[in-house]
């Protein structure tokens, strides 16, 4: 063989070896197309997940959300309903005829668990009082306070809606929640 024909036998090697390696790479590449195609599939597939389950996420803490509110604005509708009825408990007091005030404190002098020696009142009450000494005051309601002083039994409408609310008030919130 002469050298002309190693030459052409080397080059014909070499092309084959070419041939082959650019066969090799082009299926490398081919794999790796496939193997990034599928990747991104996948991560399309996970985000797509990930979007639906923030959806739902958001969705729960949203409805959540308005049923707090709902329920809060429920009980303050509750509440205020409640107070309102204490308010008119209070008013009904305030309203109370002039038989009534005179009624209102004989029974109150009648049970207090010491001699009474002053009654203290708004203008309203001084003429109920006709038994006992009468000092005027500001609040609506009577006090009464015993002959040396010492002991005081608060009958003010105020003090008596707060007593009424504070014993009453789950009552009352029973009776409303009720209806």
């Amino acid at each position: 063989m002469g050298l002309e024909d190693v030459k052409n036998e080397i080059v014909k090697e070499a092309e084959k070896e070419k041939k082959q390696l650019l066969e090799e790479a082009e299926e490398k590449k081919q794999e790796m197309i496939k193997e990034a195609e599928e990747k991104v599939e996948e991560i399309e597939k996970e985000t797509e997940e990930e979007i639906q389950e923030e959806k739902e996420s958001i969705r729960k803490k949203t409805e959540s959300n308005a049923n707090m509110e709902a329920k809060k604005i429920r009980l303050e509708a509750k509440q205020d309903e409640i107070q309102k009825t204490f308010d008119r408990f209070a008013e009904s007091l305030r309203d109370m005829s002039k038989e009534e005030k005179e009624k209102y404190v004989k029974n109150a002098i009648d049970t207090a668990d010491f001699e009474v020696g002053k009654v203290l009142g708004n203008e309203e009450f001084s003429e109920a009082v006709s038994s006992h000494d009468f000092e005027q005051i500001q609040e609506d309601g009577i006090i009464l306070e015993s002959e040396n002083g010492e002991r005081r039994l608060n009958l003010t409408f105020e003090k008596i809606r707060q007593d009424f609310e504070q014993n009453y008030r789950k009552d009352v919130a029973e009776m409303l929640l009720d209806q």
